[in-house]
């Protein structure tokens, strides 16, 4: 992950408001006790998928783990966006709405070109409307093309990921009910 001296902290202060221990987190988690120690004291940095398993562990959204929710925030200003992004890798997801405890998300999903998201099942439904690029959704086991201005609506219990088609990079913004990122 990108450095984040906060992450590694909101983490252990979860952890510790829910009376875990190093042990008993990494053991749902399925990770080893030494990484999750190391990624709360920002030497080792998690994938995605892990950090989707710690949120899942302690009952948040991805999201809070890198940011407490403001208490009546109404507006983001561009500049003060939490981004998700692993060293290298091929998509970013950017929190565009104001904190996770209202009813819906929205996220920038930002794809390197020819470079695809890891597939995600969660509850709830999603709308994903392309930005920026060509993108191949696929949900289930049905891929679905999508050009600029086009969107898309599904159930996100599926397996889906997408997919940036192409030599340019692409972005899509998705709203995501219930907020689950």
């Amino acid at each position: 992950m990108e450095r984040d001296d906060q992450l590694g902290r909101r983490i252990r202060a979860l952890r510790t408001e829910r009376g875990l221990t190093l042990t008993g987190l990494a053991s749902r988690v399925g990770i080893t006790r030494s990484f999750l120690s190391g990624v709360e004291r920002g030497v080792a940095y998690p994938s995605l998928m892990v950090l989707r398993s710690i949120a899942a562990a302690l009952e948040v959204p991805v999201f809070l783990l890198f940011t407490a929710p403001e208490a009546n925030g109404m507006v983001v200003r561009k500049d003060a966006r939490k981004v998700i992004r692993a060293p290298g890798a091929p998509v970013s997801y950017e929190l565009i709405s104001p904190d996770l405890r209202r009813k819906i998300e929205m996220i920038i999903v930002r794809l390197k070109p020819g470079m695809d998201s890891a597939a995600m099942a969660h509850e709830g439904e999603e709308c994903a409307l392309v930005l920026k690029g060509r993108v191949v959704i696929t949900v289930g086991d049905v891929d679905y093309e999508l050009d600029e201005g086009d969107s898309i609506y599904y159930d996100s219990g599926l397996p889906h990921k997408a997919r940036a088609a192409g030599d340019e990079p692409a972005e899509i913004v998705s709203a995501i009910t219930p907020p689950n990122f």
